[in-house]
């Protein structure tokens, strides 16, 4: 035994561990310390079978000031020990021993060829350069990006993982999770206007809810709370197809938006427009439209052709065929595919047929013009007044008749100014015959 350290000149084994090299193998790690303890062997005198409980192991590059290109051996590890002027330098690594001495196993199963490098732990990462041009930064099968070149001259970027996160100096960030147990995936993107989350874009693709594959929003935020947002825009696609869009007015919270369209997979189209949503326009499937202003107004055409529009008091029909109809609260006017013409209200009635028959009606008679007569009827008295005489005069051999219940009023004169025969009575010359009323 000595009383000196063998780092003390005094130890009687000072002078020729000064310089010399021997095998060892690392027992121990103090990674914070950069330092090792090892084991020498065969190496020559002194320097054989010493246990070395400060040695420094080579790194490629290591600088006082803590910037360092180097590695973290492990236990186990068998290299060369440099001795110098009392100094222990540890340099690896051959293929390693088992921590009982034995041969362990190559540190690396993959296919590599000369001019390859790589680095990798005992879990399995690796750093990989291949002088094929690929570069591999693998952790995991499920965790891993490759950056190569093909004979195509494509250079591509391939990545793959289970979740993704990127943060861009808090301006935004990107998300895209994957949930093995319901094997479904989701993607957000969020893009700040500032960091005060003042107006930002929120994107949602995938699995946002069980019937939405995407979502956008667009509008000031709550700074903290990514959920929570005031959007004045927002665009939605559903599984089925459904496409919904809303621009909103984020200083009004609560009031509906000022603008809703919903197209649906069948190429249907709904759209409500206004401050209040008050104007609304739908074209179906089919191709009908039915466009509504202020719940005032309505327009409807049937995929037919048919034309409807109403108003708050009155209302306008059009088919396909060419019928029309027009319509108010007290009174209806009817164009009809064969041409007749009828107009109506709670009092009477027009009607003109195809024919040229006029027919007035009213609650207390009619008036109904043919080609070959005219028909009055009334239900009460029947007026026909003139300034001066006034004559009624039936043209043709054809009587005049005159019936009912009433007589002439008094000072009414009758006559029938025909010429008759002063043998049979029958009149020679058939001419007017006519009613004159005198009063």
């Amino acid at each position: 035994m000595s009383d000196f350290s063998l780092y003390e000149r005094a130890h009687r084994n000072r002078q020729e561990q000064a310089s010399g090299v021997a095998f060892g193998r690392i027992v121990d790690v103090d990674a914070q310390k950069r330092l090792c303890t090892v084991v020498t062997m065969m190496g020559a005198g002194s320097m054989n079978d010493q246990v070395l409980p400060n040695c420094m192991w080579v790194s490629t590059d290591a600088n006082p000031d803590g910037d360092e290109s180097g590695y973290i051996p492990r236990r186990g590890t068998l290299g060369l020990v440099f001795f110098v002027d009392g100094a222990t330098f540890f340099w690896g690594a051959f293929n390693p021993l088992g921590l009982e001495g034995s041969a362990a196993q190559p540190g690396s199963t993959l296919n590599l060829v000369e001019g390859d490098k790589i680095i990798s732990t005992l879990t399995g990462n690796r750093v990989s350069i291949k002088r094929s041009g690929l570069v591999e930064l693998y952790s995991s099968d499920l965790l891993q990006r490759l950056m190569y070149r093909t004979g195509t001259g494509v250079h591509r970027i391939q990545d793959l993982c289970g979740e993704y996160l990127l943060n861009v100096s808090d301006g935004g960030q990107i998300t895209w999770t994957s949930d093995p147990d319901t094997l479904t995936s989701l993607y957000r993107a969020e893009y700040k206007k500032d960091l005060a989350r003042s107006f930002i874009i929120t994107e949602e693709k995938g699995n946002v809810t069980p019937s939405i594959i995407s979502r956008t929003h667009v509008g000031p935020a709550v700074p903290g709370y990514p959920d929570v947002a005031t959007p004045v825009y927002t665009n939605e696609i559903t599984i089925a197809g459904q496409m919904t869009t809303t621009l909103s007015f984020p200083q009004f919270p609560g009031t509906p938006a000022g603008y809703a369209s919903v197209i649906g997979p069948d190429g249907s189209i709904s759209i409500k427009a206004g401050a209040f949503q008050t104007t609304t326009i739908d074209v179906g499937a089919s191709g009908a439209v039915d466009l509504s202003v202020n719940s005032l107004a309505t327009v409807s055409v049937s995929e037919l052709g048919d034309i409807s529009a109403k108003g708050p008091v009155a209302s306008a029909e059009m088919t396909a065929l060419g019928e029309v109809t027009l319509k108010n609260a007290l009174a209806t006017a009817t164009l009809k595919v064969s041409g007749e013409i009828e107009i109506t209200n709670i009092q009477g009635k027009i009607v003109i047929d195809p024919a040229g028959q006029i027919t007035i009606e009213s609650s207390v008679g009619a008036v109904k013009v043919q080609a070959t007569q005219i028909d009055i009827k009334s239900m009460g008295p029947l007026n026909i007044e003139g300034m001066g005489p006034t004559t009624v005069n039936s043209k043709g051999p054809f009587p005049l008749e005159l019936t009912g219940m009433g007589m002439p009023a008094a000072g009414s004169v009758l006559t029938n100014p025909q010429t008759l025969s002063p043998f049979t009575g029958a009149p020679l010359v058939p001419f007017s015959t006519s009613v004159k009323v005198s009063v």
